[in-house]
């Protein structure tokens, strides 16, 4: 498979930054990273997007290193300093927002949202992959019911054991009024983000 993935780096006001779910070639790329500021917080929100972890935290000592609680007992040589919940921690609650997806514990998703630029920012909660010049990838991603389109794969709906908490969360991320959506796989939405999700997850709401 030729799958897109993203790792999103986020600046907070006093310029540190948040480094969310990172590749496991982030050290490649650490002397770039380090030239935008800071590096606080190194996020992994969910269970799939951990096999950056040990890189990125030998890339950036000083940092804090969060994941769900599920995440401790899957990564026991991951050193976590601190569990992903609800509740946004102190160090960007001024900023962002955030609340886990119930429903789906073999995922265990944190969703955020940056204030600031209305940017929701999601994971394996939806794809949004438009284009693939790879014909196994496209086969796949179709049979998967997530090519072309903005919302759940048949596998991401094979993991909600618990409906009505999904759907609570993407209240939660619709009150929340984004205009962008960035998906670890696949286009940024740059527009009319509420309206998109709203869409995807009509029959879950």
């Amino acid at each position: 498979m030729h799958f897109p993935v993203r790792s999103p780096v986020v600046r907070l006001g006093d310029g540190g930054l948040l480094l969310f779910s990172p590749l496991p070639g982030v050290e490649q790329v650490a002397g770039e990273i380090r030239a935008l500021g800071e590096v606080r917080a190194i996020v992994a929100p969910n269970l799939f997007h951990h096999l950056g972890l040990a890189p990125a935290a030998r890339a950036f000592p000083g940092a804090r290193l969060y994941g769900p609680r599920r995440l401790r007992e899957k990564r026991p040589d991951v050193a976590f300093t601190d569990e992903l919940g609800d509740a946004p921690d102190p160090l960007w609650a001024a900023e962002i927002d955030q609340v886990t997806v119930g429903g789906m514990p073999k995922v265990d998703e944190v969703a955020f949202f940056h204030r600031p630029s209305r940017t929701l920012f999601l994971w394996d909660l939806c794809f949004h992959i438009t284009q693939s010049a790879h014909f196994p990838t496209r086969l796949f991603m179709r049979l998967n019911g997530a090519y072309g389109r903005f919302g759940p794969s048949r596998f991401a709906r094979s993991m909600m054991r618990d409906r009505a908490a999904v759907g609570a969360a993407v209240k939660r991320m619709l009150a929340w009024e984004p205009e962008r959506i960035v998906v670890a796989h696949g286009d940024v939405i740059e527009r009319s983000g509420r309206d998109a999700l709203e869409s995807a997850f009509a029959r879950v709401l």
